[in-house]
């Protein structure tokens, strides 16, 4: 309580210092290096205060900033290298000049997830990957995990072609924690099989933080963050803009579209976005895999205002699928071949809805500046499974699961004035859950969960080095409430845990910088790992949990290095991640005598998590670049010296790009191939299968349009070209002998109306 009320005092001081506004300027032209000419649209922004502009036809830019002090301003521009410049104000106005070098490379410049606001990557001690423009478009697919498959330190837990969870760096399911629009998003996603409740063409931009944020973000985010970024109505400039996008796929024989609208007036912004999906059975070299269908709904409408430093925004968001369910006895003889039944949906399956509703402000206050999200959600998940005497539940018939979870999360951060070179954020966070189970089939009790927060994070700005870290206490308290067919008494748990980080980024020269990260992060146990005593059909497996799980903890220490030239951006990281009563599903080697299933126990021990992961884009010519992306992960239960379940193989992610900004009728041409190599994976858990070595070859080609006032996007992509028979690792359907997916042509369409 001692550390708590010290925060609070902290913070008060800060709110009672008198307010002296000051109005130092910075100005300057930004110019082309090679050519002189002035870069008109040119982005400035002094990354500690989220303060920013553009230039203007000849250049030039004019900035008031809040007091004197040390500054460090970024400077970016489509298609050329973006630069960071520190500046030193004084009571006087300052000019500074830069000249910008064409590149033809994309790089990350800005990272929004790994700090408490934006800020340069080279000033960034943790590894952070970036994934936007042309990239994301054409990774996207059915989930909106699926864009970052061949991201390096990041792999893909599926389960079909609609269920798709990120791991990071060997851990997956609650210990990344997803985050959209600065929200974490709280669905029922404790199970290895649950996906995210987020449509693949929602996000405008990904980023990955890789490492432990539970400084930032609390519990789960043990392993890392994803935040998915969507598009903001205050992006619009016009009253109208309309967007429509069809897509199809053949391996599931998927077809798509997606409607956008939005617009801006005056202070008002407003958006409105809705896509429709529907995909059948999923094809490998060897035939269907029955019952994998898919059905999905995703809208959301927004409506914001902004008046001078002040900005609001409402949303509103609603996910709706239906997932079929492959079941480990149905003999692939049976596969029903006639084109109309790839698309029925029978049992097992799940149907799913999410509503999100979230309000979103930022505004000044003196010198300060405060920021406020406040989010409720709604998870309504139902599983219609076989009954236990053979009796089969009809469409309209009772869901054999039935689970709602509803969750008000709260976060309130005031950065404050820059004190010399010392910029930081103090901040409020909490929510409060609520956990049904309606079915008669009750996997786990009812509960509800209260958590509270305090952090503190720091950042000190000196000449080529950024030191930054912080502290937070988080309080977490369990309330379950009785079920007798589980065994559950009522009870009451209080967790707490105080988490931090330290890091350093060094920024040799322009162009070099090496960044150290110390964190650390904890995982309170969920209801599922606590409590579930039965038959889990999205797992096909019979679960038993276990009361006296304690709160998982891990120390992490990791290393990044990053080069940035002209035609070249390497990266190489590199960490090792000790987790303290690590919780995991233990095989039994027993059935269980009525669903036939095999069991498994949850169970915690002690386990260690190391490797790396290289990153490297080179511009041979501006139409010729090459891509090398590459990632090795090691884990290790040390209580039995065996590997954990699900670990990654070692993998090669490679690439050409060809590039043409005219060819014909159509502009910005891009063509990309190359393949993946994966790695036997040997080293597996008990009870685990291993899974032999492969390659697949991918290549995609995309271009634009203009037909009249309509701009079109076009995206061809083929996956798995060669048609190769293989396993993922991380495949769910692995251990029932069915293979990932075959060759898969993508077309994507986009059309910009007028």
């Amino acid at each position: 309580m001692q550390y708590v009320k010290r925060l609070l005092l902290l913070l008060s001081l800060f709110l009672l210092v008198n307010v002296h506004v000051y109005g130092q300027a910075l100005e300057g032209r930004v110019t082309d290096a090679a050519t002189g000419e002035p870069l008109a649209g040119t982005t400035v922004l002094v990354t500690a205060l989220q303060l920013g502009t553009t230039t203007n036809a000849e250049g030039y830019y004019r900035l008031s900033l809040p007091r004197p002090g040390r500054y460090r301003v970024l400077f970016s521009f489509v298609g050329y290298r973006s630069q960071v410049q520190e500046v030193v104000l004084g009571a006087e106005a300052q000019r500074l000049d830069v000249a910008l070098s064409a590149t033809t490379l994309e790089a990350p410049e800005v990272t929004i997830t790994a700090k408490t606001q934006a800020t340069d990557i080279l000033a960034t001690p943790q590894s952070v990957a970036v994934l936007e423009g042309d990239l994301l478009r054409l990774g996207r697919g059915v989930t909106v995990a699926d864009a970052l498959a061949q991201t390096p330190g990041v792999h893909l837990l599926h389960t079909g072609p609609g269920v798709a969870k990120p791991v990071v760096r060997g851990l997956s399911s609650q210990r990344v924690l997803v985050v959209q629009d600065g929200v974490r998003q709280e669905g029922q996603q404790w199970g290895d099989e649950h996906g995210v409740e987020i449509d693949g063409a929602a996000a405008e931009r990904l980023e990955v933080v890789k490492g432990p944020a539970s400084l930032l973000y609390g519990s789960d985010a043990l392993g890392g963050v994803v935040q998915i970024t969507t598009r903001s109505p205050f992006a619009y400039e016009r009253p109208l803009h309309s967007e429509i996008t069809l897509e199809g796929a053949s391996n599931t024989r998927m077809g798509s579209a997606h409607l956008e609208l939005g617009g801006r007036q005056d202070s008002w912004a407003y958006a409105g976005r809705l896509a429709l999906r529907q995909g059948g059975a999923y094809s490998t070299p060897r035939g269907l895999v029955p019952n994998t269908a898919l059905e999905v709904a995703d809208g959301a409408l927004q409506l914001g205002y902004q008046k001078q430093d002040q900005q609001w925004l409402l949303s509103y968001g609603r996910y709706q699928a239906k997932l079929g369910f492959f079941e480990p006895e149905t003999d692939q003889d049976e596969v029903p071949q006639a084109h109309e039944d790839r698309y029925d949906i029978g049992e097992p399956y799940q149907r799913l809805v999410h509503d999100r509703l979230q309000l979103r402000g930022r505004w000044p206050w003196g010198l300060e500046r405060l920021e406020l999200n406040l989010a409720w959600q709604q998870n309504d998940r139902r599983e219609f499974g076989h009954a236990h005497d053979g009796a089969g539940h009809g469409p309209e018939e009772e869901p054999t699961l039935h689970l709602r979870l509803r969750t008000l999360t709260s976060d309130l951060r005031m950065h404050h004035r820059p004190l010399g070179p010392l910029f930081g954020t103090v901040g409020l966070s909490g929510f409060f859950q609520r956990n049904e189970t309606l079915a008669e089939e009750a996997l786990i009790p009812g509960a509800r969960v209260w958590n509270g927060a305090i952090y503190v994070f720091e950042e000190v700005y000196l000449p080529q080095l950024t030191l930054s870290g912080g502290l937070r206490w988080d309080v977490r308290r369990l309330s379950v409430e009785d079920n007798e067919e589980l065994g559950v008494l009522a009870q009451k748990r209080t967790y707490r845990a105080l988490t931090g980080a330290i890091g350093l980024a060094w920024q040799v020269r322009s162009d070099l910088s090496l960044a150290v990260n110390l964190g650390r992060a904890w995982r309170a146990p969920t209801l599922n790992e606590l409590f579930s005593r039965g038959v889990h059909e999205g797992t096909s497996r019979f679960e038993i949990g276990k009361p006296t799980l304690e709160p998982e903890q891990s120390l992490s220490l990791d290393g990044t290095l990053r080069w940035l030239r002209e035609a070249v951006y390497l990266e190489m990281s590199a960490f090792v991640n000790h987790v303290d009563r690590f919780i995991f599903p233990r095989p039994t080697g027993q059935r269980d005598p009525d669903s036939g299933l095999w069991i498994y126990a949850f169970d915690q021990a002690e386990a260690r998590l190391w490797g790396g992961e290289v990153l490297l884009n080179v511009g041979l010519w501006p139409w010729l670049h090459l891509h090398l992306g590459g990632d090795l992960v090691r884990t290790r239960n040390l209580e039995t010296r065996e590997p954990l379940p699900l670990t990654p193989p070692p993998r090669l992610v490679t690439a050409v790009e060809l590039h043409w900004e005219q060819w014909g009728a159509a502009r910005e041409v891009m063509l990309r191939v190359g393949p993946t190599w994966v790695a036997a994976q040997r080293r597996v858990a008990p009870e685990e299968l291993p899974t032999d070595r492969y390659v697949l070859w991918n290549a995609a080609v995309s271009a634009q349009w203009q037909l009249g006032a309509w701009r079109l996007t076009t995206d061809l992509a083929v996956d798995n070209l060669l048609n190769r028979a293989y396993a993922s690792h991380l495949s769910r359907l692995r251990p029932y002998g069915v293979l990932d997916p075959g060759r898969n042509v993508r077309l994507r369409v986009e059309v910009q109306l007028p």
